[in-house]
């Protein structure tokens, strides 16, 4: 992943258009769904969202009465997230390397991060830093486009012809579900599941005729969410996956008294 670009494309969209804030209601309503369903949190438990951006997915989570803290690595990002954040907490820091640590997050989430990582090495740092941070039992959560998905098909692979690199870097991919559960195996997490998931309706989108089709898509997302092919063809792959209680990540073996 070249670094220095994503900060740069990053840095502009805060400062051109505010929050990196592109979802619908209805997709935010989604996503949390799934977030409650899956991870199952409680209030209070610590939660990190790595890759926050401007906060939009860390500020939806409040709900939950998490301890929450965003880390990001474009600046400002960061300060747009602390000029509307509450409770939570924000810091300038990259993910593959949080200086955090260890065994200190209940539950660590990737909100449309990962696939900013096009190669598989390079996504195995991220997530055996995840790793590294949850506590033992501990949840990962995690979204990003599907590579099975029709509509992210035509929209953000290069093949289609309807491809469009606005709004997007040239870092970012589509996410196989067979490589995500490997490279979540490799990285030691247990429990994993990924499913498909429709009804991810969007306000925004740079491409001015994308925009044009926005209300016939965010129909289509509604249509899918409610088809049986949701999980196969859904926009966004949702992934759980567990840490052993078994071991701290130093490879010390738990205890119950500790």
């Amino acid at each position: 992943m070249d670094r220095e670009r994503e900060i740069e494309f990053f840095d502009h969209f805060a400062s051109a258009y505010g929050d990196y804030d592109v979802l619908g209601h209805d997709g935010y309503r989604r996503l949390t769904d799934m977030f409650e369903s899956c991870v199952k949190p409680l209030p209070g438990q610590r939660c990190l969202d790595l890759g926050c951006g401007t906060g939009a997915f860390t500020a939806v989570l409040r709900r939950f009465n998490l301890d929450l803290v965003g880390i990001d690595i474009s600046p400002i990002s960061i300060e747009r997230a602390k000029a509307t954040a509450k409770e939570e907490r924000y810091v300038v820091g990259d993910i593959t390397k949080t200086g955090l640590p260890s065994d200190g997050q209940d539950i660590v989430v990737y909100s449309g991060v990962l696939h900013h990582f096009p190669t598989q090495a390079e996504r195995a740092r991220v997530l055996n830093e995840g790793m590294r941070l949850l506590a033992p039992g501990g949840t990962l959560f995690s979204y990003d486009p599907n590579a099975h998905s029709p509509s992210m098909l035509l929209y953000r692979d290069p093949r289609s012809p309807f491809y469009s690199s606005k709004g997007k870097t040239e870092n970012e991919v589509l996410l196989r579900r067979d490589e995500l559960a490997l490279e979540l195996r490799e990285a030691g997490f247990e429990a994993i599941a990924i499913r498909g998931v429709g009804g991810i309706t969007f306000r925004f989108v740079m491409s001015g005729r994308a925009r044009g089709i926005l209300r016939l898509y965010n129909f289509y997302e509604k249509m899918l969410k409610r088809s049986p092919f949701e999980n196969r063809l859904g926009t966004f792959l949702v992934c759980t996956a567990k840490k052993s209680v078994r071991f701290y990540s130093d490879g010390s073996e738990t205890s119950p008294f500790r």
